[in-house]
């Protein structure tokens, strides 16, 4: 019984691994941001604040959609681990973007903010999927063991 390997993929691993992804991100981006406190002024608060939580929230969609893509055993590797990714940002990053947006935002503001977000964040994610495929081929085909 040989398992297809055309156009289908793991999707309980792309699902499970969609809401670590985000998790991870989640925590890495709140990580970062209290390490990056700064005692400088209001502005330069913020903005430490903005790039830490961006940081943050990218390098671990990268590394959840490349561990996706590591583990994925049908299909393609790197598809999977994008789709996580953005699966990821979807339920778990973009719903707490709008959960804690300030007072003063709109919902439609909040949207607007969730969608430009993830264009900033698509570009880590895609090549964190291709080094998790990459990284499975090489292990793969056993090009890490030395000849001797």
């Amino acid at each position: 019984m040989g398992r297809k390997h055309g156009g289908s993929f793991d999707t309980s691993l792309v699902a499970i691994g969609g809401f670590l992804s985000g998790a991870l991100a989640l925590g890495t981006a709140l990580l970062l941001r209290s390490w990056l406190r700064t005692d400088s002024g209001p502005t330069a608060a913020t903005l430490s604040e903005g790039f830490g939580l961006l940081y943050g929230a990218a390098i671990g969609l990268a590394v959840g959609s490349a561990l996706v893509a590591l583990t994925a055993r049908i299909g393609s590797r790197t598809l999977a681990g994008a789709i996580a990714g953005l699966l990821g940002y979807g339920c778990i990053l973009a719903p707490v973007l709008i959960a804690t947006a300030p007072s003063d935002v709109s919902f439609e503001e909040s949207i607007e903010f969730v969608v430009f977000a993830a264009i900033l964040l698509t570009p880590a994610i895609l090549p964190g999927a291709g080094v998790g495929a990459r990284m499975a081929g090489y292990r793969k085909t056993g090009l890490h063991r030395r000849s001797g």
